[in-house]
């Protein structure tokens, strides 16, 4: 539960940084729009600005009176200021009042099909005597510029520039692409660019465009999601200009969602490769933990049973000891008295090898005493205290020792494991005759070489060890005789693995296999 925690800890971190950064990144698209807007309407309001103070100048000559018709010096007056002007890319035209014209540049320049006194930009020229800028058709056309001709303090005809809208119509503003400008004036009338985007244009539109001047953010138009900004136009001519830039937030904030993406992957798989590892460090030192738990308990329940141990093999060895005394000392008067004495003399040893494995099991050896050792004569040794057991009467003993096997060894500890493993070969088979498992018994005993090993292996047929015992087999004291205390095999395992050997058991068709291995002695 701890990890998985740690693990939905770790992975929501780079997913909320994620969001942060997509967030900072559209408020950063945001601030670019916002400043992109501002410095393009104050260039749009200084170009304006220039395109009416021009169109003022003359308008505010006193010799220049539209009704009058043109004179020849009012027509090199308007030709010397506007002949082939770069300022008005379609012309410049002096009107009257009743939208007839007096003069234009170049002569033929385009007035549009309606008369001009049914729009509403030139009669507001008229009636309040303010410059307007609008399309010259009110919905389509060039962009106007006009101001009004004043004589004797009426308005008596006005002086008009038209722009070409084009994709570039004014310094600072740009249309097309996925980038769009726009520029409304105080109705809402959509002035650039022209024609009209790919989107519908309406009141509401307007509205929700002239919002973006007072708060910059996502705008949808006709689908498309996009964000925006708007400024407002600082022209003295004209109010209610507002300039708004347009893009799309799909095509901007993709790019960035795309590398904040690959740095979200990457930290992911970093923090999951991570946990993953510390998960398994995590679980190792756990499951080391706990084998040293389990070897810290097993020490101290062996501890126990040793100290346990060697205090019974003090005291049987102690009354050992007196009954052998006795024993020396009885003669027999009669035959059956002669015939038991075999019998106690036998179960004496019995006794004595049970108080030996307890001592050697309580108090094992520190450090063993190792020399030379042929192999075979340490298998002989233990062989000969095997015969004098009384089962080994009712069990055939083979024996098959090669010569000149020698090894590196403290012979008393490896006569103590043969012997153990012989003992217990032979009283298996005694117990499987008894009880008719086994009518004939047997033992066989092989000594040979392999390789750069001494093998001796201990086979016999007397059923096998107990299957539910089979786990448990080189435990101490676990046992499945009645005679037996378990602590054999564990002494002799203990005792062939001190010796760079290895102890196996393997179960026969018909019984059991022990198989010792030693390393034989280098010879230098």
């Amino acid at each position: 539960m701890g990890l998985a925690l740690l693990g939905v800890v770790a992975l929501a971190s780079p997913l909320l940084a994620y969001r942060e950064d997509l967030q900072n990144a559209r408020e950063e698209v945001l601030g670019n729009l916002s400043s992109q807007a501002q410095v393009q309407a104050e260039a749009l309001g200084v170009h304006l600005g220039l395109l009416e103070a021009e169109l003022r100048r003359l308008a505010e000559h006193p010799q220049l009176i539209p009704e009058d018709g043109p004179s020849g010096l009012e027509a090199v007056m308007l030709d010397n200021a506007f002949h082939h002007t770069p300022l008005f890319s379609e012309g410049v035209a002096l009107l009257t009042a009743s939208g007839r014209r007096v003069w234009s540049d170049p002569p033929q320049m385009s007035l549009g099909a309606s008369p001009l006194t049914s729009r509403p930009w030139f009669r507001r020229v008229l009636e309040e005597g303010v410059s307007e800028i609008h399309l010259l058709e009110g919905t389509d056309g060039p962009l106007v510029v006009a101001v009004p001709v004043r004589h004797g303090g009426k308005v008596t005809g006005l002086l008009l520039g038209e722009l070409r809208a084009g994709a570039r119509p004014l310094p600072g503003v740009r249309s097309g692409g996925a980038d769009v400008s726009l520029l409304l004036d105080q109705q809402g009338q959509l002035l650039l660019p022209v024609p009209t985007p790919r989107f519908t244009w309406n009141a509401e539109r307007a509205a929700s465009v002239r919002a973006l001047a007072d708060a910059p953010g996502p705008i949808v138009l006709d689908g498309t999601q996009m964000l925006g900004a708007a400024a407002r136009v600082p022209f003295d001519g004209v109010n209610g200009l507002l300039l708004a830039v347009l893009e799309d937030e799909e095509r901007d904030i993709a790019r960035l969602r795309r590398r904040f993406l690959g740095q979200l992957l990457f930290h992911v798989a970093l923090l999951g490769s991570t946990l993953l590892f510390f998960t398994f460090l995590l679980r190792r030192s756990y499951r080391s933990l706990l084998a040293a738990e389990e070897r810290l308990r097993h020490q101290e329940t062996m501890a126990a049973l040793g100290a346990a141990s060697q205090l019974i093999a003090h005291e049987v060895k102690n009354a050992l000891n007196g009954i052998q005394a006795a024993l020396s000392l009885l003669k027999p008067a009669t035959s059956a008295g002669e015939a038991a004495l075999p019998v106690l003399r036998s179960q004496v040893q019995r006794l004595g090898h049970l108080a030996r494995s307890l001592l050697s099991f309580g108090a094992p050896r520190a450090t063993p005493s190792r020399r030379s050792c042929e192999l075979r004569l340490l298998v002989d040794e233990a062989l000969q205290s095997v015969r004098l057991l009384p089962e080994a009467e009712d069990v055939a003993l083979e024996v098959t020792l090669a010569e000149g096997l020698t090894v590196h060894a403290d012979p008393a500890l490896l006569v103590s494991a043969i012997d153990n493993l012989v003992r217990n070969a032979v009283e298996a088979g005694a117990v499987a005759r008894d009880t008719g498992l086994r009518p004939s018994p047997w033992v066989r005993v092989s000594l040979a070489r392999e390789d750069n090993e001494a093998v001796l292996r201990v086979e016999d047929n007397a059923g096998g060890v107990d299957p539910d015992l089979e786990p448990r087999l080189w435990e101490p004291f676990a046992t499945a005789r009645a005679k037996g205390v378990g602590l054999g095999l564990p002494m002799a395992r203990t005792a062939v693995e001190s010796h760079g050997g290895h102890l196996t058991y393997t179960r026969l068709p018909d019984g059991s296999r022990f198989t010792l291995r030693l390393p034989l002695e280098s010879i230098p």
